[in-house]
């Protein structure tokens, strides 16, 4: 959402177990002791997957990580952030699929076996539970115009959520990000509601970053491929930083190089 915002912190990266937990395929299952508390606002997170991948060279959302594609990653943290509401933009019917199966398999408190296409990134079972409430305020807007860049990914989220109180921009190539994180920046919108919260490892910002409602107007006209840095130009004093627990939750995968960086350091 901030463009080049992300990128590899010289460190290598250390394993955390914690992280990826479960079987293939996306689990959503909470006990009532884990469940994020209600927010006292509509926060809305909108999951950006309209890009080219033309650093990567290919769809990239589709590629492996650990088991599952990158786009499964960012859906599992997206529904345990505590977010009310979930619109997945989108460009790639397999995308659209996946997240109507997931939806689908929610709904019937019950575990779907069914493969979800052809496409052998996608060939997994889907294991889900209504436990996440946020799976019926799940949507998928379609992206008819992914030419016109992250601005257009911006303004058809938002025009799917016009009653939210604010809207957490995510990207979907950064598997390391936890939805403990994502807890936390909606907590902290929730106690301030006027502010502009980004992700941060106390050195650098990235993604994802959350609007508070007064500044989705803005956020419409924007136009391009400059996301959202120039609000976050416009209002310096408006931006409070959420520390990731570890530097490694911002690490982005631009190219090939990095997905295989990221897979030997774990």
């Amino acid at each position: 959402m901030m463009g080049q915002a992300g990128t590899f912190p010289g460190e290598k990266v250390k394993r955390q177990a914690d992280i990826f937990s479960g079987e293939r395929g996306i689990t959503v299952r909470q006990s009532a002791a884990d469940q994020p508390e209600k927010n006292e606002r509509h926060i809305a997170l909108v999951l950006m997957a309209s890009g080219y991948g033309r650093r990567y060279g290919s769809n990239k959302l589709l590629e492996e990580f650990r088991g599952r594609p990158l786009f499964v990653h960012a859906l599992e943290q997206a529904a345990g952030s505590g977010a009310d509401s979930i619109c997945v933009v989108t460009r790639y019917l397999e995308i659209r699929d996946y997240v109507d199966r997931w939806k689908k398999a929610g709904r019937r408190d019950s575990m779907d076996g069914e493969t979800l296409s052809e496409d052998r990134q996608f060939s997994r079972p889907v294991r889900t539970s209504v436990s996440s409430p946020v799976i019926r305020n799940t949507c998928v807007v379609w992206n008819s115009h992914p030419e016109k860049g992250i601005s257009e990914s911006l303004r058809l989220g938002l025009s799917a959520r016009p009653e939210a109180d604010g809207c957490c921009f995510m990207v979907c190539d950064q598997p390391l990000l936890t939805s403990g994180t994502l807890r936390r920046m909606m907590k902290a919108f929730c106690r301030n509601p006027d502010a502009i919260f980004v992700c941060s490892d106390g050195c650098r910002r990235g993604n994802p970053v959350l609007f508070p409602k007064e500044l989705f107007g803005e956020l419409m006209q924007l136009t391009g491929d400059s996301g959202g840095r120039q609000i976050l130009k416009k209002y310096p004093g408006r931006i409070r930083e959420i520390i990731a627990a570890r530097p490694e939750e911002l690490c982005d995968i631009d190219s090939a190089k990095d997905l295989e960086f990221l897979k030997k350091s774990l």
